[in-house]
């Protein structure tokens, strides 16, 4: 009975821990997935090379801010294809889980490994990224998204902590009230405006010039700093609860 209370205090059951198999699936499906987005851009950048060798162009370090001088129905079509991955990791994700925090993790989880994957291969077949300040078109929809390597793959890296704490813990009880997801919606669109803030620049065919660490930062380490308070704090609630329980239990 005490080990049955302790799982429930910590959000752990023992059928949780039988969802192993499932994890471990995302992992490989995210891992599989990065891999495909990798092959996407080699392609691309093979078609831009030849295209940039016929026109006898000096330069093509900066290929990836070349693709948005695709004609524009090629756009619409890369914009939808954006979508259906992000599409694709979402409904994985729901069949993965079985209630909110889990379904949430397990998209986080995909989404992060995702990322780093498209990376790391990127890396290894093409040897990009130069450095991890070098600069990159991270989406389109609704505008481009631009930042240094670094920027995604820090959020990347949160993603699968956060991801696989909640897909390990659904079964804790979670109160999230206004304030909170007010709170957390607004270190979002912090993050969100610090990739938009030079959509210009990358609609311009230019290498954008500086990007707002400042803004950036205040919204990462707001949502972290602030989901990692209202788990704490539901954690201590639901220790407290099953002490209080105890005594009713022997009485």
């Amino acid at each position: 009975m005490r080990n049955q209370q302790r799982y429930v205090a910590s959000g752990f059951s023992r059928t949780t821990w039988r969802r192993r198999p499932a994890y471990a699936s995302l992992w490989i499906l995210a891992l599989a997935f990065g891999w495909i987005e990798a092959a996407v851009v080699v392609y691309l950048r093979e078609i831009y090379l030849r295209e940039a060798s016929l026109q006898g162009a000096a330069s093509v370090t900066s290929f990836l801010f070349s693709l948005v001088s695709l004609p524009g129905h090629l756009v619409a079509v890369e914009m939808v294809r954006e979508a259906c991955t992000l599409l694709v990791l979402g409904a994985v994700a729901w069949l993965a889980g079985r209630r909110y925090a889990d379904r949430a993790g397990a998209f986080l989880l995909a989404f992060g490994i995702w990322d780093l994957t498209y990376y790391a291969d990127l890396k290894l077949v093409l040897g990009w990224p130069d450095s991890l300040s070098t600069w990159d078109i991270l989406f389109l929809i609704p505008l481009p998204w631009v930042a240094p390597v670094w920027a995604p793959a820090t959020i990347a890296v949160v993603f699968v902590l956060t991801g696989s704490y909640l897909f390990w813990t659904p079964e804790r009880q979670r109160r999230y009230g206004k304030v909170d997801l007010a709170i957390l919606v607004a270190s979002a669109v912090l993050t969100m405006a610090a990739f938009l803030t030079e959509w210009r620049a990358v609609a311009g065919h230019r290498v954008p010039e500086q990007f707002p660490v400042w803004l950036y930062w205040t919204g990462v380490v707001l949502g972290t700093a602030w989901f990692m308070h209202v788990e704490w704090r539901t954690a201590t609630r639901g220790t407290s609860t099953a002490a209080s329980a105890k005594p009713r239990a022997a009485a």
